[in-house]
């Protein structure tokens, strides 16, 4: 992918390996790297699996079509993978590894999440990025990010990546996340306007207990709300980040699916 997209292409081979590592790729599984870039993972994962790349460059794309000519169970998309359908990528369900570029790296993701094609994706990111989105209740970094991703899939830390490990040599960190698919969403995809709506309400103002931000943002009055927290286990004093994923998944049944 071209620089304007903050593209930093891997040459650490030891973030190489425990990418590979993490990917659990077998003969048979079906592999898609998205910005494969100069190549450095995509050789080794041709290798593995059946891999489809998806490279929007179509100067790298060439470079890597001629690299990988010949190679058994590899095909490359020149596409923005935004804009690829799952069903062109390969025979369900689908293994995502990619660096990718900072810029798009976040709806890159909330596409990957939308979809239920695949089972596993072991993706690099800005540190702080994976930070939020393994983050723990309790913590700064804990938000609405990391509720988005927990609903749909497991999420934690393979590795971090220094900048020394990237050419060109970008001005943060970065780390790499696996993510495993839940086999059934925590939240139908009915409910999920429902459950977006309480937790950016009450992380609209992390300092302050969440009972505030609730009530100022939600249509159901301060007195409906702290009954909810009650029957939920969340004591009235709690802040968003002290909620853990299970007491938004019950406030939101309690104020929303329990509502008339």
């Amino acid at each position: 992918m071209r620089a304007r997209l903050g593209q930093h292409f891997l040459k650490d081979p030891l973030v190489r390996d425990r990418i590979l590592a993490a990917a659990r790729i077998t003969r048979g599984d079906s592999v898609v790297e998205i910005g494969p870039g100069r190549g450095f993972l995509t050789r080794d994962l041709a290798r593995l699996g059946s891999l489809t790349a998806v490279e929007m460059d179509e100067r790298l794309a060439e470079s890597l079509r001629l690299e990988m000519e010949g190679t058994p169970g590899f095909r490359l998309i020149v596409s923005d993978f935004l804009k690829v359908e799952p069903s062109g990528l390969g025979e369900p369900p689908l293994k995502f590894v990619a660096n990718l570029p900072y810029s798009v790296a976040a709806p890159i993701l909330r596409r990957i999440l939308s979809w239920d094609c695949w089972s596993l994706a072991v993706l690099m990111f800005q540190k702080e990025v994976a930070e939020r989105i393994t983050a723990q209740p309790g913590g700064r970094d804990y938000g609405v990010l990391t509720l988005s991703v927990a609903i749909k899939a497991s999420a934690e830390t393979v590795t971090l990546a220094p900048a020394s490990a990237f050419s060109p040599k970008p001005k943060v960190e970065s780390a790499v996340v696996l993510l495993k698919r839940r086999a059934v969403p925590l939240v139908p995809s009915g409910g999920e306007e429902a459950f977006f709506r309480v937790a950016r309400a009450a992380f609209s103002q992390r300092r302050k207990k969440a009972l505030n931000p609730l009530s100022g943002a939600l249509p159901f009055g301060r007195e409906r709300i702290a009954g909810a927290l009650a029957e939920c286990g969340i004591p009235q004093t709690a802040r968003a980040e002290e909620i853990p994923l299970e007491g938004f998944l019950r406030l939101t049944a309690a104020l929303f699916l329990d509502d008339g």
